[in-house]
């Protein structure tokens, strides 16, 4: 039996009109300190779904988690701020126990490939979990509006919602581990390829394209409309980098960066980018800009002068066009190159030599 007048005395406001929600809490298990807990934080309705998006439950304050690893805490801290995850100076229990065990992994690794590489890793770890969870967020939010109680206008219809799409977070654990396990392989792959000493450097073709035609599109749009658009053009670019034997690394706006082990590789994502049939269908036009030579493979993405080559083309580049250095060029197999007068391009004091690509 439920002791309404306890729970507001200990904090929970107007218990009884919220009878309905506490009874479905109540028969989760919860109790009144766990509920009494989620009201201050004003998240009495999320408290079902919240409990399965955290770790564990905190017991190991800052210095304890860093006395268990066997660092300092101002290391911790440091550690923690670069998975995007800041630490508070309350001195309260801040870890759970799954916490300082993943972190256990760090301190393995550092004492294998050195300090720095495992920080620059972890940099890495925690912007990607970062965008992965804002996406998550954005398609659960729009998937399932009932989770806002603006929306449904009821907090235990709203808690029932939001319980039902935290029920996928451990689910979505063990996909992540899945997936990064098979790109893992992928990227050992491509590497083995592509490396020709024991640094960092790579020997790679590097692409940039862009849509043309795209801010002028947008201004038309919905918000839905546009969001379509990014999703479809997101999606047309990740199967063609792919199926061409390319490497996604990043979308930046309405552009895309991809690296590809060989010039025949780059060349035909490119082609296939701009004869896209999505594009053309949307109003739009696709340019590229490539380069090919030694860049340095850090953290995921790729640094040198091939890189800003790439870059500095596509802007140069007309709708629909292909812009390419000599480097890639050097053996034109399936396309023909014509030759460009040469670009002023900036961050490069001669002018460079251009062609522009085209299928035979």
């Amino acid at each position: 039996m439920v002791d309404f007048d306890a729970l507001e005395a200990a904090g929970i406001a107007d218990a009884r009109g919220r009878a309905a929600l506490i009874d479905y809490l109540v028969g989760l298990g919860f109790t009144v300190e766990e509920m009494v807990a989620a009201e201050q934080r004003g998240r009495l309705f999320g408290l079902a779904g919240d409990v399965l998006q955290w770790s564990g439950r905190p017991v190991h304050s800052l210095r304890a988690a860093a006395a268990r690893l066997g660092v300092s805490a101002e290391e911790l801290a440091q550690v923690w701020a670069l998975l995007g995850l800041p630490v508070a100076a309350s001195g309260q229990p801040e870890f759970s126990e799954a916490d300082v065990e993943a972190l256990g992994s760090w301190v393995a690794l550092k004492a294998v490939v050195g300090e720095q590489p495992a920080r620059d890793l972890l940099r890495v770890l925690g912007a990607t979990m970062s965008r992965l969870a804002e996406a998550g967020a954005t398609v659960l939010r729009v998937g399932q509006p009932d989770i806002h109680i603006s929306h449904s206008r009821d907090e235990l219809t709203s808690a029932r919602a939001y319980r039902t799409v935290a029920e996928f977070i451990p689910r979505l654990t063990k996909l992540i581990d899945a997936v990064f396990r098979h790109h893992t392989i992928s990227a050992r792959t491509y590497f083995e390829g592509v490396v020709r000493d024991t640094s960092a450097s790579v020997l790679c073709g590097v692409g940039f394209a862009d849509l043309t035609g795209f801010t002028t599109l947008t201004e038309r749009l919905t918000h839905d409309e546009f969001a379509r658009l990014i999703a479809g053009f997101n999606s047309a670019v990740t199967d063609v980098v792919h199926a061409d034997g390319g490497r996604l690394v990043k979308f930046i706006g309405d552009e895309v960066m991809w690296v590809s082990a060989t010039p025949e590789q780059l060349v035909q994502v490119a082609v296939d980018l701009v004869e896209h049939p999505r594009a053309r269908t949307a109003e739009l036009q696709v340019r590229a800009g490539l380069g090919y030579g030694r860049v340095l493979a850090v953290g995921g993405d790729y640094f040198g002068s091939t890189v800003n080559l790439a870059a500095r083309l596509v802007a140069a580049a007309a709708p629909g066009q292909i812009l390419a250095s000599s480097d890639v060029c050097a053996d034109p197999a399936d396309w023909s190159a014509v030759q460009e007068d040469p670009l002023l391009l900036k961050g490069f004091d001669a002018p460079v030599p251009v062609y522009d690509l085209h299928p035979r």
